[in-house]
C-alpha cells in the first residue's frame, strides 16, 4: 500500500506519470487522462498489509508534539525570508518539490521526518507540546468568570 503524491489517498495500484518532467506516483483517479509509463500493484497478504500499515511514520505527533496550526504559512513565509524558491528546498532536503507545494498549501501534512527536516533547513519550529496545548485551554477556562464571582460571598 502506497500514498498517491498528488491526493495523499492510499492505493494498491500505483500509476507511475511523468509530469513536467518528473515522475509521479498517483493512484488511479489522479492518473485519469494522463499517459501512464508503468503500473505497479501491492497486492499483499492482509497479515502484512496490517504490519506495512503500522510501520509507517506517523502525521501527527512524535513525542506528544502536534503540528501547529498554520504550518503550510509558517514555512512558506520562512522560505521567502531566506530567499529559497521551492524547487531548491526541494532538492535540500531530497523531497519531491510537489509535496513541498501541498505543505505549503496545507493540503498535505508533513511527515515526522519532513517535519524535522524542514525545522533544520528553514530554522523553524513547526511542533508544538500537545500538554502544553492542553494546559492552555484549561488556563482559559479556568480565569473565565464563575457564579460565585457575581453571588459575592
Amino acid at each position: 500500500m502506497e500514498d498517491c503524491e498528488l491526493c495523499g489517498r492510499p492505493t494498491e495500484t500505483v500509476y507511475v506519470l511523468n509530469i513536467e518532467n518528473v515522475e509521479m506516483r498517483t493512484c488511479a483517479k489522479c492518473a485519469k487522462g494522463k499517459k501512464v509509463i508503468r503500473t505497479e500493484s501491492y497486492a499483499e497478504p492482509k497479515k502484512a498489509k496490517m504490519q506495512a500499515t503500522s510501520a509507517r511514520p506517523r502525521q501527527v505527533s512524535d513525542d506528544d508534539k502536534v503540528l501547529i496550526e498554520d504550518y503550510g504559512f509558517t514555512v512558506r513565509r520562512a522560505r521567502e525570508k531566506m530567499h529559497l524558491p521551492i524547487k531548491v528546498l526541494a532538492e535540500m532536503l531530497n523531497e519531491k518539490e510537489h509535496l513541498l507545494v501541498r505543505v505549503e498549501e496545507q493540503k498535505t501534512k508533513p511527515t515526522i521526518e519532513l517535519t524535522k527536516k524542514l525545522e533544520k533547513a528553514l530554522r523553524i519550529k513547526l511542533t508544538e507540546d500537545a500538554v502544553e496545548e492542553s494546559r492552555a485551554y484549561t488556563n482559559k477556562v479556568s480565569e473565565s468568570a464563575t457564579i460565585g464571582d457575581f453571588v459575592g460571598e
